[in-house]
């Protein structure tokens, strides 16, 4: 039997860890005569058996709880399958959360400089969160704005600039806020009420990159680049914009470096 210092140095357990899975019940600890916490080898090798379960990424209550499972059987092997699917998803989703991190980083180094690159974008699904500044539609989709939320590492908060709101009466658009996602990824929608998810086709799009306040966003004048640019290559907007902001000054007060994906034919 060995004590709690001797039992950390040849499991390379910390006492206070060894105290925690103690708690969980992965080990039972035993008391000597002095009142002592004692360990046995077989404590050794059920701790060892415990991790290598973490390595396959189980939680503790999972870990032990499956220690005394036996592992020839069907069921076990179901545990492991069910993990490797969900080990394959957090893997997916990484490659989002990565991706995107990059692209934030890429923005970063191009200073918010505005640039137009004409290119082919994938089309979008996405969940309404308000008609311009009403958000009372929101309450019709709470669910399934929740599901899109849900998956933030695919999808993206976004607006909508209507095609029709550049030639609209008024000094400023009236984006709707929304949250999408790749059409791509519409596999991923299987608990949504489609009803409530809408469609946008990009295709052939001009991707215009600028840097603007939260206030200057809004207003038509900053879009006079963009217009001027589709009409020096002979360009026409075909139908409504979609934009994701980088939200990299949450003040409010500092420029935002916005992406515009506008559909031309």
């Amino acid at each position: 039997m060995y004590r709690i210092k001797e039992f950390a140095a040849m499991t390379g357990l910390p006492p206070s860890k060894i105290r925690f899975y103690e708690k969980h019940g992965l080990l039972s600890a035993l008391r000597d005569d002095n009142g002592y916490r004692v360990f046995s080898p077989e404590d050794a090798f059920r701790s060892n058996a415990f991790r290598v379960l973490l390595q396959y990424g189980f939680t503790v209550e999972r870990a032990v709880a499956m220690l005394d499972a036996r592992q020839g059987t069907e069921e076990f092997r179901r545990s492991l399958e069910d993990q490797r699917e969900a080990l394959l998803h957090e893997a997916d989703l990484l490659r989002y959360r990565l991706a995107k991190i990059g692209g934030a980083l890429e923005l970063i180094d191009g200073g918010g400089r505005s640039d137009f690159t004409l290119m082919d974008t994938p089309d979008q699904l996405y969940v309404r969160a308000s008609a311009g500044l009403d958000f009372g539609v929101a309450v019709d989709r709470e669910r399934e704005i929740a599901l899109f939320y849900d998956m933030l590492s695919v999808t993206s908060c976004a607006r909508i600039i209507d095609k029709d709101d550049f030639d609209a009466p008024g000094d400023s658009i009236d984006p709707s806020y929304i949250i999408a996602m790749p059409e791509s990824e519409g596999h991923r929608l299987k608990e949504a009420d489609l009803a409530h998810v809408e469609h946008l086709c990009l295709g052939k799009c001009v991707r215009f990159r600028r840097c603007v306040t939260r206030e200057e966003s809004v207003r038509k004048e900053t879009f006079s680049d963009l217009f001027d640019y589709l009409d020096d290559h002979g360009y026409e907007l075909r139908g409504n914009v979609i934009l994701f902001p980088s939200f990299l000054n949450l003040d409010g007060n500092g420029s935002d470096i916005e992406t515009l994906f506008v559909p031309v034919r």
